[in-house]
């Protein structure tokens, strides 16, 4: 919550971009260690993905805010907000970055127990494998995401959190509620590597997504 507020107060007509309502996370301190509504967040990140130049973040507006916040979150990086914002405050979750490279039930059992740090609702758990891509499926209940593309940003934070701890991910979006799936799901694709094909064939075999 807190890097999006500070880069929409940055915005000249910042209370013009969001009701007035919510107003108050402008006048008001945001706190890391306090919990907001869901529903004040979607508007806040609708609000300010409208703001940013996708041409300066690389082409997708959503995989540069998951890049930011697993680098700042999980790397322990004071990297700039999305508005140029420098924030203090970086590698809160710096103890996930505590995997081996050649561990992926490790780093996937870290994916899932990340979900409860930033939200404190919804389950996030590994469903079962698709061997013949060396993938595994993830899946969110209990949750509903309203935003597309707040559902790719998911995958795309782990990702990034593969990246920075050595290991090969690629996720692609196979259910949403944004479309109004019952569910989120994501297929991880893992680099292969014997671990990682050792790791998925321990797993229930799904059929093909």
């Amino acid at each position: 919550m807190l890097p999006v507020v500070e880069a929409l107060k940055k915005q000249p007509n910042c209370r013009q971009l969001v009701p007035a309502e919510l107003w108050k996370y402008f006048d008001e301190p945001v706190l890391i260690s306090s919990w907001y509504p869901e529903r004040d967040y979607w508007v806040l990140i609708s609000a300010l993905v409208k703001t940013i130049d996708v041409a300066a973040v690389g082409g997708d507006v959503w995989r540069f805010f998951a890049k930011f916040s697993a680098q700042r979150d999980i790397g322990g990086r004071d990297v700039k907000s999305p508005a140029d914002v420098k924030l203090g405050g970086s590698g809160v979750y710096r103890t996930f970055s505590a995997v081996d490279s050649g561990d992926p039930e490790r780093f996937l059992r870290r994916v899932t127990q990340l979900w409860s740090q930033y939200h404190d609702s919804g389950r996030l758990e590994v469903i079962g494998a698709l061997p013949s891509e060396n993938a595994v499926v993830l899946r969110l209940t209990g949750f509903s995401i309203p935003i597309e593309g707040f559902v790719l940003l998911q995958g795309y934070y782990v990702e990034e959190y593969g990246r920075l701890v050595g290991i090969e991910v690629s996720s692609v979006v196979t259910r949403s509620t944004a479309n109004k799936d019952r569910y989120c799901e994501w297929k991880l694709r893992l680099g292969r590597t014997r671990v990682t094909e050792a790791y998925v064939a321990s797993l229930e075999i799904l059929e093909i997504q």
